[in-house]
This record gives structure tokens, sequence and C-alpha cells, in this order.
């Protein structure tokens, strides 16, 4: 009986030393506090990218498409307030989960 490769990383699996505590946790680096984080990673960033794009299109209808039409000035200054402070606390967040190690979000 040939072994095929899914047997065998099942094999690897049930060994008892990949199941030890200090093998599950990554090493701690203290002195990587506020220094930029980023994983160069071709889906990652096709996704980050993809993400930003989709937020300034929705800013780019919001503002173009729904409220400079409209006839109500101070509706369409509110609205447009509310959405871009929204918005940019929305992209703020992602960039701040992009580019720093999520264990120190953490501490």
């Amino acid at each position: 009986m040939m072994i095929t490769p899914v047997h065998r990383f099942r094999d690897i699996e049930r060994k008892p030393e990949y199941l030890q505590p200090d093998k599950c946790v990554p090493p701690s680096s203290h002195s990587s506090s506020g220094t930029m984080w980023f994983i160069r990673d071709g889906c990652g960033i096709a996704c980050a990218v993809i993400t930003w794009f989709l937020v300034f299109y929705a800013d780019f209808v919001v503002i173009l498409v729904m409220l400079l039409p409209s006839r109500d000035y101070i509706y369409s200054v509110i609205n447009g307030i509310v959405f871009n402070t929204l918005a940019f606390l929305a992209l703020a967040s992602h960039l701040r989960a992009m580019l720093t190690d999520p264990v120190s979000l953490l501490l």
C-alpha cells in the first residue's frame, strides 16, 4: 500500500511533539512594538486594494449621485459629513489592522 501525501500529513499531526504548547505559540518580540508589520501576500494586497476602491467608489456614489442632486442643502451636508466620517474611520481601522502585528493590538 502506498501512502499518499494526505496520509503523511495526518501522521505528522498525530505525533505528540507537534502538540506541545511551546511549538504553538509564536515567539514574542518586544523590540517590534511600534514598528510597521506587513506580509507581502499577493492575495491579501489585492483584497486590500479592492476594499479601498470599494470604499472610494461608495463615497463617489453617495456624494455625486445621491447628495449633490438633492435639493435639500442641510440634508446633503449632514449626510455627507456623517458618511465621510464613517468611511474615514473604516479605512483608518483597516489600515491599522493591515500594518500592525495582531498580537500588539491585544497588549
